[in-house]
């Protein structure tokens, strides 16, 4: 696969799973859709490939169309630390919020094969200008990210590693057999080792 964006033609399939990426967060009109499809370029990703890297530039929007991705930061011992994930049908964090002077707060890399959509930031603004539904879609794009991130720091203080398994695989059904375990203990908290443990305990009860 390459990263190489490549402009897509405003009918092709790209079309179709966009559109339901934003009709998820506010409806909007195909022909909405469309003008967002000619704003932007599709990037296929490697597995482990870099999507945006902490401290450098990034003036994109991103939409991921297949394959799963996630979010780290670096630790104090120097080790990756996951803290998200984004899936197909997902809209990775607004530019705003993941940005600081246009440079990456972190890190956002692929950890299946991925079909990512990309929008420079320009076009998505005027777009968000110009057009009702796209503006709504933003605000319901940052009210959603605002209440995922209240969401997982409730649940990292108040819940178990073991709850905190189970608010994954709701959130992401298939994410055991898609990623590495050790990305999934990194984002809970916990040592592969003892991920490894708490599944089997959970596969004896259930």
């Amino acid at each position: 696969m390459s990263a190489t964006p490549r402009h897509p033609d405003p009918t092709s399939a790209i079309a179709g799973p966009l559109h339901a990426i934003l009709c998820a967060y506010h409806p909007v009109a195909h022909g909405t859709t469309a003008l967002v499809v000619r704003a932007g370029s599709v990037r296929d990703q490697d597995e482990a490939e870099v999507l945006s890297l902490a401290g450098r530039q990034d003036q994109h929007e991103y939409f991921v169309l297949e394959g799963v991705l996630h979010r780290a930061i670096t630790g104090h011992d120097g080790e990756s630390v996951t803290t998200a994930f984004y899936a197909s049908g997902s809209v990775i964090t607004p530019h705003f919020a993941r940005t600081r002077g246009g440079r990456s707060l972190f890190s956002i890399a692929a950890l299946t094969e991925a079909r990512v959509f990309q929008v420079p930031v320009s076009e998505f603004d005027g777009l968000r200008s110009s057009h009702d539904e796209v503006r709504v879609f933003g605000m319901r794009v940052v009210e959603r990210e605002l209440m995922d991130a209240v969401g997982q720091s409730t649940s990292f203080r108040e819940f178990s590693a073991r709850e905190r398994l189970i608010a994954l695989r709701k959130a992401f059904p298939c994410i055991e057999n898609q990623v590495s375990h050790t990305i999934i203990a990194s984002y809970l908290g916990i040592t592969p080792v003892s991920l490894s443990r708490l599944r089997n305990e959970m596969a004896r009860t259930t």
